[in-house]
């Protein structure tokens, strides 16, 4: 009995060696964690840009069958709506009640795009811009939603995508008072080559989709149906970010900067 007992207390592990393999374990977790951190923000990067990759080849089947025309964004209370994220509004119907599809929303009601899911960044740090906020109750594309009843969001019935689009064409007639277009560009073939139509969702430099503490970057869709991915720190580091970043005042504020920001992304 007494060499059993004493080959248990051998075979048990002291308090030091507990110690020891937490630490182990500690620094191995600190060395991974920020590995795996990286690179499923990179996997979310990439989906996103596969993603608008994608809204850029239906746009331009959209526009081949249609004359060219880009998607209506609509006239709402003789004003132009500019807001570069909503697809549906619970205020512009059809006659008969159904409501109207807005911009990206065409693409799926004509079915060349068939998933919404699409028109969602994985990396949307807003919960006003993800997928999962236009589907309670489904399906994706009606209202009323729960998300935007509830008191604490929005007191506007509105359908929003996790991307920004605002096209602009060759020679646009800038508003000196805003500093960006009178009107939004609507043929393809007019777009500015040299500008991006649509990118990751333009907020404020907070939420932006993809960050790190020292690197700020969107994906960007350029009318030649490539997606530019922009990281170059003179673009997020720039004056136009200030007019957001501490709360817009006017939809105007968003108007200059997607004009701005688009100017400044290369292709």
């Amino acid at each position: 009995m007494k060499n059993l007992k004493k080959r248990k207390i051998r075979s048990a592990f002291t308090l030091i060696e507990l110690l020891v393999v937490i630490a182990v374990i500690a620094l191995l977790l600190s060395i991974v964690t920020p590995a795996l951190k990286k690179a499923q923000d990179t996997a979310k990067r990439v989906v996103c840009g596969a993603r608008l990759s994608q809204i850029g080849k239906a746009m331009k089947m959209y526009a081949e069958a249609f004359g060219g025309a880009l998607p209506d964004d609509h006239n709402i209370n003789g004003s132009r709506d500019r807001h570069g994220h909503v697809v549906y509004r619970d205020d512009n119907r059809y006659p008969n009640g159904i409501l109207k599809p807005y911009r990206f929303a065409y693409l799926y009601e004509l079915n060349y795009i068939e998933t919404p899911e699409v028109f969602y960044c994985p990396g949307n740090r807003l919960d006003s811009y993800k997928y999962e906020s236009y589907t309670q109750p489904a399906p994706w594309g009606s209202l009323s939603q729960d998300f935007n009843t509830n008191a604490e969001t929005f007191g506007n019935q509105w359908v929003r995508i996790g991307y920004t689009y605002f096209p602009v064409e060759r020679n646009a007639r800038i508003d000196p008072s805003i500093g960006a277009p009178y009107e939004l560009g609507k043929k393809f073939v007019q777009l500015n080559p040299n500008m991006p139509y649509a990118s990751d969702l333009l907020h404020n430099r907070q939420s932006l989709s993809h960050q790190t503490k020292t690197v700020k970057m969107i994906n960007a869709l350029f009318p030649d149906g490539h997606v530019a991915v922009c990281n170059d720190p003179d673009v997020f580091d720039d004056a136009i970010w200030d007019r957001v970043d501490s709360g817009v005042s006017a939809q105007t504020d968003y108007d200059f900067l997607y004009y701005n920001v688009f100017r400044l992304v290369r292709p």
